[in-house]
């Protein structure tokens, strides 16, 4: 007899198994997509944490902070996932601090520009990510009108060499 919560269980485990169908036949993607689309928060919690790319895609799609933060605690996401992550509008504070915490992600130059430019981010945190910041990414923020006055000025004051305040 089976119990009641192994039922969510077996759920999220056929996902995950038809997943792996899924990059092996193209064709199967929506119908992917309809079964991510009908699995409950939590089952797409764990998927978020354990699934891999055509997974992680979907969800990226599903519009959920929370889902996002688990997204970043999947040990298989790319920098370039991250990357979407960090330049929407539902990235939370506790995702950004997240992602700021990941050396290997703070390699990447667009990740540290998109947290800075990300509303989101906290101040102290965009600020500590925008000193790490390369020439090219502090240019594009002097030149950006929707970036936050503050960060235009920091930027241009650094790229003329000037000490901050």
């Amino acid at each position: 007899m089976e119990q009641e919560g192994d039922k969510p269980q077996a759920q999220l485990e056929s996902v995950l198994a038809f997943e792996q169908e899924v990059e092996q036949d193209v064709r199967k993607r929506t119908s992917l997509y309809d079964q991510i689309r009908q699995l409950e928060r939590t089952q797409k919690v764990l998927l978020a944490l354990r699934g891999g790319m055509e997974a992680r895609l979907i969800l990226l799609k599903s519009y959920d902070p929370m889902i996002y933060y688990y997204l970043c605690k999947n040990p298989k996401i790319t920098s370039e996932e991250i990357v979407e992550i960090a330049k929407s509008d539902l990235m939370t504070p506790p995702t950004a601090d997240l992602i700021s915490r990941n050396w290997e992600w703070m390699k990447n130059e667009r990740v540290k520009f998109h947290l800075v430019m990300n509303r989101k981010t906290p101040h102290g945190l965009a600020l500590h990510v925008m000193s790490l910041l390369g020439n090219r990414s502090l240019k594009e923020i002097a030149k950006t009108v929707g970036a936050p006055p503050m960060f235009r000025r920091l930027a241009l004051k650094r790229l003329q060499g000037l000490p901050d305040e």
